[in-house]
């Protein structure tokens, strides 16, 4: 039975591990190596995470793999603020876990650095075929990041929205990564769910330089969304 909304328990370390190992077992084919599965409390920007403390030179080494410091990240703020709302944070608990597993198996399997390229693709439409998980690149669970955003800025060019939990943008260092434009810090981030049913009005243009300057394609826009990682 589903949880009711504002009920749900987190998962202990047992109940993570029982549906990571069904997991491994039905998609991985018992491939995946053990693996700790915590729950973060900083964790805030992406719903879940794949972490591996150890430099890119040392991504390989011959230690056994359950000696590494391998583990798989769950943002607790995120699903009390999706199960205060919803009735399927657990399904999207197991969502979300499936997501990092794939990346561990890019990781521990294939031997590659974890991506969303071809081999991700391929693994996750084979899994989502069976109708028990739905696994995405991008979750848009914009409700409970503004909930968690205690700071945010707005690009007076373009209107694009960057929000943080932590203070840290500056907008006399850093620039829109769209247009280049002005960044501008907003009062609240609750002023972004008022202002997301009216059309942004920019400020008339200028014919300085800056205003001139076209978008400069090494620098990827914001994602609005919630980036699984």
């Amino acid at each position: 039975m589903s949880p009711t909304p504002g009920l749900w328990i987190p998962l202990s370390s047992e109940g993570l591990q029982a549906r990571w190992q069904h997991l491994n077992t039905r998609y991985f084919a018992g491939s995946l190596k053990p693996i700790e599965i915590v729950w973060s409390q900083r964790l805030t920007a992406s719903v879940g995470m794949f972490a591996c403390r150890e430099g890119p030179m040392k991504t390989f080494s011959p230690l056994p793999m359950t000696h590494r410091r391998r583990e798989i990240r769950l943002s607790l703020p995120l699903f009390e603020q999706l199960a205060a709302r919803t009735q399927y944070a657990e399904q999207e608990l197991l969502n979300t876990l499936a997501h990092e597993m794939i990346h561990q198996w890019q990781f521990d399997v294939l031997k590659c650095r974890p991506d969303h390229g071809l081999e991700f693709l391929r693994k996750m439409t084979q899994m989502n075929r069976s109708g028990e998980v739905a696994v995405t690149t991008y979750h848009t669970l914009e409700k409970e990041v503004t909930a968690l955003s205690k700071f945010a800025w707005r690009c007076q060019d373009c209107g694009r929205l960057y929000r943080r939990h932590r203070r840290t943008i500056q907008p006399k260092r850093h620039h829109c990564g769209a247009c280049r434009g002005t960044l501008r810090e907003l009062v609240s981030p609750t002023q972004l769910m008022d202002d997301r049913s009216k059309p942004y009005q920019p400020p008339a243009s200028d014919s300085s330089p800056r205003s001139a300057e076209p978008t400069r394609p090494d620098r990827a826009p914001e994602q609005l969304t919630l980036k699984l990682t």
